[in-house]
């Protein structure tokens, strides 16, 4: 919990750094634009020193954590070590490249504006927390731990946790702490308050009634934590914290690593954004063919559910007649040996003669490509699921979302919409397991050969 929390908060820091970094130079740049080689190896130069530097130094790190004396003499150091790298790497290449005064003015500007940045994150995190407009925690069980665990993250303001209050079948309720109802309130009360994060520390002998509680709330946005007592050894390669000498074992966190998701997110943005602008004129010419067509919006939205239960509007190109969203139950049928729903079936009558064509080479899905740039999906992944096939999923299901839903995923390249919904969930699974920045590759490089040959596709 708190290293995912940590990570989130010090990445940005890190990301605001670089970009100030990089905005200092290129002023000072233009500024002494005359004795100054402007020339795009010097950007590198100084994002790939900055970036090594900060990341062993971890000042971004410091200004959470330490107080501001040693925060800020930490960041001192990283700027000067950098700095002074930076000026040896270009005495090596070319000693002309860049003026002294030049060289001297960016240092001391980069300083100054990376000492905003700290502060400003800083100032934020604790202003958050004091709104309660961070993140909202719900202990489910003692009374004493939850005490304990709202005392903890108040003195990591940082991580900007709010203990809203607690759970529990016993009465005897603290005042530092409000009880806001019974176990069994849980999920009304998840749902009721916003919360985001539960945290069950109940006894050994409770252990059943985690298990219950944590299907219950399968279904809700929120991550799910528990002190290790409440759990068996089934459980013990889930991510470990420690609060305050209280440990918490996370039962439902995200699938990638800090790394992992930030290198997908960054080829997400790159490569849609690319996408976007490389493919527009098509994008154009399909709406214009789908207005001429029949009446109705261009761009379908729908309902669907993404990571960590969250819903979203997902875009498509509409392939449809306006009212088909109102009469899928006309062509949904249940699989003959599960009776799970197939919503996807072949010649369905609801399907327009251009949309036909779309769904065939999977043009209707670009729009989802903005849908990636928001954040809501990626390029690979399982698929944003429908809330009404959600509904039926078992609790195993469930865990298809812990990581962002994608336009294309292993089960598309590998039967595409002739497999049966609820066989889907396996593939997924499959990918999550197996995650890798190179099986996405992969997947997207099966998605360009499997919509040529038309596989699946209806």
């Amino acid at each position: 919990m708190l290293e995912r929390l940590r990570a989130r908060l010090i990445g940005s820091v890190l990301a605001w750094d670089l970009i100030a970094t990089l905005l200092c130079l290129a002023l000072v740049v233009g500024v002494y634009s005359e004795t100054t080689t402007h020339h795009w190896s010097l950007y590198v130069g100084v994002a790939v020193i900055w970036t090594l530097v900060f990341i062993i130094l971890a000042p971004q790190r410091a200004i959470f954590t330490r107080n501001l004396l040693e925060a800020f003499t930490r960041l001192f150091l990283a700027v000067l070590l950098a700095a002074t790298s930076f000026a040896g790497l270009l005495y090596l290449i070319n000693g002309n490249a860049f003026d002294r005064d030049a060289f001297l003015h960016f240092v001391v500007l980069d300083l100054a504006a990376l000492s905003v940045i700290h502060l400003g994150f800083r100032t934020l995190t604790r202003w958050r927390q004091a709104r309660g407009s961070g993140r909202r925690v719900l202990v489910a069980g003692d009374a004493n731990a939850a005490n304990r665990l709202a005392e903890e993250f108040g003195r990591r303001p940082w991580t900007g946790v709010q203990v809203v209050g607690y759970v529990s079948d016993e009465h005897d309720a603290p005042a530092a702490l409000p009880r806001l109802g019974r176990l069994h309130d849980l999920l009304a009360l998840v749902q009721q308050h916003q919360i985001d994060e539960v945290i069950f520390a109940l006894p050994p002998a409770q252990h059943d009634r985690v298990v219950e509680l944590s299907l219950q709330l399968l279904g809700e946005p929120v991550m799910l934590h528990t002190v290790p007592t409440a759990l068996d050894l089934a459980f013990a390669r889930t991510p470990v914290d420690s609060v305050g000498g209280i440990p918490l074992v996370s039962l439902r966190e995200s699938a990638l690593t800090p790394s992992q998701r930030i290198i997908k997110r960054l080829f997400d943005i790159v490569v849609s954004l690319a996408l976007i602008v490389i493919l527009a004129p098509v994008m154009l010419l399909i709406a214009l063919l789908i207005k001429l067509e029949s009446p109705g919006p261009i761009i379908f939205r729908q309902e669907r559910i993404g990571e960590h239960g969250r819903r979203f509007q997902m875009f498509k190109f509409r392939s449809m007649y306006i009212d088909a969203d109102r009469r899928w139950r006309e062509v949904a049928k249940r699989d003959e040996t599960t009776g799970k729903l197939l919503h996807k079936p072949k010649d369905d009558p609801r399907v327009t003669p251009i949309g036909r064509k779309l769904r065939r080479t999977s043009l209707d899905e670009l729009p989802q490509l903005f849908n990636v740039l928001r954040g809501e999906m990626s390029l690979v992944g399982p698929r944003p699921e429908m809330p009404y096939i959600a509904a039926e999923y078992e609790p195993w299901q469930w865990q298809r979302f812990r990581v962002p839903p994608g336009i294309t995923g292993w089960w598309q390249v590998n039967g595409r919409s002739d497999k049966p919904m609820h066989l889907h969930t396996e593939d997924d699974l499959y990918y999550i397991q197996n995650y890798s920045f190179w099986l996405d590759l992969r997947i997207l490089a099966k998605t360009l050969v499997v919509v040529w040959q038309g596989h699946g596709a209806y």
